[in-house]
């Protein structure tokens, strides 16, 4: 009886290790769902919604099935290092990826650190992530301020800007892209000179006080990091004063995705430079096609959101990670993406392996209007990608 009660106790103990085995690995995931970022965070979710069921069709990752653990971080810093820290502490996720505004990034990135946690933050730019706060566990596949900045001050010595107004939201990515495009003038656009740098708070849906503020400064062109809704709001507001009409607005904030360009339609303005990270109708590695169609498909319709390509790809670094690892262990998980290498819809990236940088890139050019359509697009379109 002894014999056989031990032979049941085992076979118990290796059916139980077999069902642990194959429970589900669960990835956290956070955007703004609700409020003003919901227009990047929603689409941001889809992506990483289609990269998940993608990744299950195929076996998942290790023979095990993804797990989406999904929470609304309501584009507030407090609320989402809370729910990160539910998320770790009473879910039990594996790992965490998202976080849209760079206040909120930074807060998730010390969550991360606290709780030794890899966080890969999929669309937060600040610099400061990946360089005075970078720690072990934290990894970016967006770009970042440095990157957009020095751009942004290329643009401004190729349409030969001499005049200035410097327009930044007042918070993390709008304090470093201001550093980012500052710093990058000197050598970029030597003869250009900033004569009127202003900084509305984060949220901020009323610039009546600063429109006439640019108009009357004499700029010929704009350098801003206004993003979604603020953006939308300066257009309706800055337009019926003739804003547009000859002043150059040089933008990163991804204003040029089809989220803006859908919303505003024929109210978007001339003279309008700015960029995205993926344009539905315009391709540059073959893995585009398959990854558009499949998220048309999801979505209803053929013209999709740029943003949910950043969802997608945080998800496929994630996995490409845990099974390089072949592990749920953090520290083996962190040195995985550590110069790790995938494909995406817009070509091999690579993770650096001292920054926790990928060099992600993105597309730039003037949006202007085009026949049949009653949205702005990109054109002519240049791919700007940092070097691996």
């Amino acid at each position: 009886m002894t014999k056989r009660l031990l032979m049941l106790i085992a076979g118990a103990a290796v059916l139980a290790g077999a069902a642990v085995a194959q429970e589900p690995i669960r990835l956290g995931a956070m955007y703004p769902l609700t409020g003003g970022g919901a227009i990047y965070g929603v689409p941001a979710m889809a992506g990483h919604q289609l990269a998940i069921e993608e990744i299950n069709k195929r076996g998942g990752v290790m023979g095990r099935k993804l797990e989406s653990i999904e929470r609304d971080d309501k584009m507030n810093p407090s609320t989402a290092s809370a729910t990160m820290k539910e998320l770790i502490t009473k879910d039990n996720v594996h790992l965490v990826v998202g976080g849209l505004s760079s206040a909120v990034g930074l807060g998730m990135s010390e969550v991360s650190k606290q709780e030794k946690i890899v966080y890969i933050s999929t669309i937060a730019k600040t610099i400061q992530m990946t360089t005075s706060k970078l720690h072990p566990h934290v990894f970016r596949t967006a770009s970042n301020t440095d990157l957009e900045g020095d751009t942004m001050a290329m643009l401004v010595g190729k349409y030969h800007l001499k005049k200035l107004c410097h327009l930044q939201l007042d918070y993390a990515y709008g304090q470093d892209l201001e550093i980012g495009v500052v710093k990058a003038l000197p050598i970029r656009a030597p003869d250009a000179k900033i004569v009127l740098t202003l900084k509305p708070k984060l949220g901020a849906t009323d610039f009546n006080a600063f429109i006439p503020q640019v108009m009357a400064a004499g700029c010929d062109g704009v350098v801003s990091g206004l993003w979604g809704p603020h953006f939308v709001s300066w257009v309706k507001q800055a337009s019926p004063l003739g804003f547009f009409d000859k002043i150059k607005w040089i933008s990163g904030g991804e204003i040029a995705a089809h989220e803006i360009a859908g919303e505003l339609k024929g109210e978007y303005p001339d003279n309008v430079i700015s960029n995205t990270y993926e344009l539905w109708y315009h391709s540059i590695d073959p893995l585009h096609k398959t990854f558009q169609e499949a998220l048309a498909k999801k979505l209803g319709t053929n013209e999709t959101p740029q943003w949910a390509m950043l969802g997608y790809n945080g998800v496929m670094f994630a996995a490409a990670a845990i099974e390089k690892a072949k592990s749920l262990d953090s520290d083996k998980i962190a040195a995985a993406l550590e110069g790790l290498t995938v494909n995406t819809p817009v070509g091999k990236l690579t993770i650096d392996p001292k920054t926790h940088q990928a060099n992600t890139g993105q597309f730039w050019g003037p949006m202007v209007k085009k026949p049949g359509k009653d949205y702005r697009v990109m054109e002519p379109v240049e791919f700007i990608q940092p070097k691996s």
